[in-house]
C-alpha cells in the first residue's frame, strides 16, 4: 500500500514541464471494461475463545464495467471470484483444540467510484466501493441430501448436495494505484485496496489486502 501511494504522489508532483509531455486522456464521457487478477495477501482471522485461521496467500480474477463523466471521475460496477486454503484453530470445551484444512470461496459484487488525479494518460488515482461478498468455507454443517435441477443442455439432474458454512456478508474498501490509457482503445491499471468485511459470528470485521492488475477497453 505504501509503495503504491508513494508512486502516486510522486507522479502527481513531477514539475509542470514534465506533466506537460504526457499525452491527455481518451476516457472522458466513455464506457470502458476490463479484465482484473487480484493477489490476495494471508493474513489471520481471529473469533471467540481463542480460535483462529491462517489465510493463506492466493490469486483470483474479477471483471469491472465503468462509466468516466469526465477525465476525473468514474463510476462502476465490479465482480470479482477468488479461493484460498486455509487452517483453522478451534477451541472445544470437551476436547480442547483442534487443527482444521479447508478451502475459502469468496464471491464480490460491488458498486464503486474511481477519481483521476490528473486528466493525463498516466495518472495516479484513489477509488472506494461498497458491496456484498459470498463466503463459502466448504466445511460441512449436515449431511447430504438428495436434490434436482434443470440443467439446459441435460435436462432435470438429480445428486447429492452437502450443506456447508457458508454466508452473504457487507464488504467494503479504499485503494490507490497508477492507471495508463495506451491509446484510445486500451488501457492498463494497477493498485492496491484495503478490503472489509463484517463477517460478525463471534468474529467482526474482516480485513484483508488486494493487489489488482487491470487490462481493459474503452468504448463509446
Amino acid at each position: 500500500m505504501k509503495k503504491t501511494v508513494l508512486s502516486a504522489v510522486l507522479l502527481s508532483s513531477l514539475p509542470l514541464s514534465a506533466l506537460a509531455e504526457i499525452p491527455n486522456s481518451y476516457r472522458a464521457e466513455r464506457w470502458e471494461g476490463s479484465f482484473r487478477v487480484l493477489g490476495l495477501q494471508g493474513h489471520t482471522v481471529t473469533g471467540e475463545r481463542g480460535s483462529s485461521a491462517d489465510i493463506t496467500d492466493d490469486v483470483g480474477f474479477g471483471f469491472d464495467m465503468a462509466y468516466n463523466r469526465d477525465e476525473h471521475l468514474s463510476l462502476g460496477f465490479a465482480l470479482e471470484w477468488l479461493e484460498t486454503d486455509f487452517r483453522s484453530d478451534t477451541t472445544s470445551d470437551s476436547n480442547g483444540s483442534f487443527d482444521g484444512r479447508g478451502e475459502l470461496e469468496m464471491t464480490t459484487m460491488n458498486l464503486n467510484g474511481t477519481w483521476h488525479f490528473l486528466d493525463k494518460a498516466l495518472t495516479p488515482y484513489v477509488h472506494g466501493a461498497v458491496g456484498a461478498t459470498y463466503l463459502d468455507t466448504n466445511v460441512a454443517t449436515g449431511p447430504s441430501v438428495p436434490v434436482c435441477w434443470y440443467d439446459p443442455w441435460w435436462g432435470y439432474y438429480c445428486g447429492l448436495d452437502t450443506p456447508t458454512l457458508s454466508d452473504t456478508v457487507f464488504s467494503y474498501e479504499a485503494g490507490a494505484g497508477v492507471r495508463l490509457d495506451m491509446n484510445d482503445n486500451a488501457f492498463l491499471r494497477a493498485g492496491y485496496s484495503q478490503q472489509w468485511l463484517d463477517v460478525d459470528r463471534g468474529v467482526g470485521t474482516v480485513d484483508q489486502g488486494l493487489w489488482r492488475f487491470s487490462i481493459g477497453m474503452l468504448f463509446n
